[in-house]
């Protein structure tokens, strides 16, 4: 299977559920590949997003939970100036493997056929939980989902509404708990987060050849950096990638939430981590 863009023709293949059970008509369920400084794949109701990949990260997507050696098909990740595709062989001939939308639960499904049960057997779903879902936090929030409740703030946060936020509706996020100035490099800092989904890659820049302590002083002098990460993990971790507030244009929030932390991720999740700005 080929997901993705052809750049030269303006060709975007994406997988689009059925409007219906009954009703082949496009739906709006979709998931597909979506261009910016470091792509990744996005499942969308209508406009909305619902849930992202995370970025390449030269193994496999950040935000996806799995082995990093899946037994049962390769990942590809294609981006060029010509194509920026994601696909995926079966390392097994022999296995029969189909991806389903399900427009219902709003739920992408990859099913493997049992031939002894003569079924089809769910190998993979997402969203995994309800953590996986975007922006379940909202801005500057983090989700685990054994916490109770499993929505908090991120260190040196504070919810934007109590009462929402006591509500356990958190869409509003967090916000600082004391004002920060721009440019005070004797009280600037960052704090590592080690198992947390990369935000939103919509307003990043990213360079291949920096070090991560070149990325670090690069965020240092942007007002409008959120944050920042190794663009590439494999072999200990590569390049760079920064986040903006796009929204804002100041370094006031997270453009997304860090989502299905603790002991669930993989050795993979372990080895990158993402740096956020430190207030005293």
């Amino acid at each position: 299977m080929k997901l993705g863009w052809d750049l030269k023709s303006g060709l975007n293949r994406k997988l689009r559920a059925w409007k219906a059970w009954d009703d082949p008509s496009s739906g709006e369920f979709t998931w597909g590949v979506e261009l910016g400084s470091n792509p990744d794949i996005v499942m969308r109701k209508g406009e909305t997003e619902y849930f992202r990949t995370g970025p390449y990260t030269g193994n496999m997507f950040s935000g996806v939970y799995g082995p990093r050696n899946n037994p049962l098909y390769e990942y590809v990740f294609i981006n060029n100036k010509d194509e920026v595709y994601y696909r995926y062989t079966l390392r097994n001939a022999s296995v029969i493997t189909i991806i389903v939308m399900n427009q219902t639960l709003y739920l992408r499904h990859r099913l493997t056929w049992i031939p002894e049960a003569k079924a089809w057997t769910i190998y993979q779903s997402l969203p995994i939980d309800s953590c996986d879902v975007y922006n379940t936090c909202g801005p500057n929030g983090k989700c685990a989902i054994a916490g109770s409740p499993i929505c908090q703030c991120l260190d040196g946060f504070v919810p934007k509404s109590s009462e929402q936020w006591n509500a356990m509706d958190w869409r509003e996020g967090c916000v600082r708990s004391a004002e920060w100035k721009c440019g005070m490099k004797d009280r600037d800092g960052f704090r590592r987060f080690p198992t947390m989904k990369l935000p939103n890659s919509t307003f990043s820049w990213v360079n291949a050849s920096m070090t991560l302590e070149e990325c670090r002083n690069k965020c240092l002098m942007n007002c409008s950096c959120s944050g920042y990460s190794n663009l590439d993990t494999r072999g200990g971790g590569s390049g760079c990638s920064i986040w903006f507030d796009g929204k804002h244009g100041r370094r006031k929030k997270v453009i997304a939430v860090a989502s299905a932390v603790g002991s669930l991720v993989f050795v993979m999740l372990l080895t990158f981590c993402i740096y956020m700005t430190k207030f005293k």
